[in-house]
């Protein structure tokens, strides 16, 4: 390994779910003074607007490996973030949403152990609590339920059903479960709610795009959604709610005033 010119971290800094005002204050600095920021999902963009003029700012193309084959010493990301840190530079990577949730942080991390190369994770908002908040969806409720199950289904095997059937068994203790990239898999997952006794007059909210100016919503239930044929009409991606406290109790995101910083970015 070349030796090393600097003793700042690596930061993996989540970015939130997409509006540039749920970016963390800490998150905020660590842009403003990265020398050079890193990213491989589009939906981290905005955060771009508070980046220094001189920052290099590079979009990474995605691994095999995150696709499911390849080798992930060789993903281009540790490549960039290894190679820019290893010359001395402050080095912000980002992350949609919060880097803990679901988002591949574990083996970013593992590789820059390997590499020696020290790092910070920096929090953010997840969709999930995003869309909670937007709309004030009681996701827990104090005495009668304290568990909250985030799940991502973007493919039902055994060992997901499995998971799901265990979730399925919380929801009579009040549970609220959030489910990601789950659309494609409704009738499994309803099919499942469904053996496991989930009433069918289980409150859904489903939110399309948590965070954005074409933010959407759907309140629903586990039953009329399946008559529905698993078509809400909304575009992806969704998150959805579930739970016997879940409810919309604010009125819809077209009501309230878009971010003004996020007008600027899509401009």
């Amino acid at each position: 390994m070349r030796e090393n010119k600097q003793k700042n971290p690596v930061l993996i800094v989540g970015t939130g779910p997409g509006d540039p005002e749920l970016l963390t204050v800490k998150g905020d600095r660590a842009i403003r003074n990265a020398d050079v920021i890193l990213y491989d999902c589009k939906t981290v963009e905005p955060a771009l607007l508070v980046a220094s003029a001189t920052a290099t700012v590079i979009a990474v193309e995605r691994s095999q490996y995150e696709s499911g084959e390849g080798c992930r010493e060789e993903t281009p990301m540790i490549r960039s973030i290894r190679d820019h840190y290893l010359g001395g530079r402050k080095v912000v990577r980002l992350k949609a949403g919060d880097p803990t949730l679901f988002g591949g942080e574990v083996d970013e991390c593992d590789l820059l152990d390997q590499l020696g190369i020290p790092y910070a994770i920096v929090p953010g908002v997840s969709a999930g609590a995003a869309a909670a908040c937007a709309y004030a969806m009681p996701i827990s409720r104090k005495f009668e339920s304290d568990a909250v199950v985030n799940i991502i289904v973007n493919e039902v095997n055994d060992e997901l059903g499995s998971l799901l059937r265990n979730g399925a068994k919380m929801f009579g203790q009040g549970a609220t479960m959030v489910l990601y990239m789950a659309t494609a898999n409704l009738p499994v997952i309803l099919g499942i709610f469904s053996e496991e006794g989930v009433p069918d007059d289980t409150p859904v909210v489903a939110v399309s795009k948590a965070g954005w100016p074409e933010e959407a919503m759907v309140e629903t239930t586990l039953g009329a959604m399946g008559a529905e044929g698993f078509s809400l009409g909304i575009s992806e991606p969704v998150v959805y709610t579930i739970g016997r406290y879940v409810r919309v109790r604010i009125s819809p995101f077209e009501s309230r005033k878009r971010s003004a910083i996020f007008s600027k970015c899509l401009k």
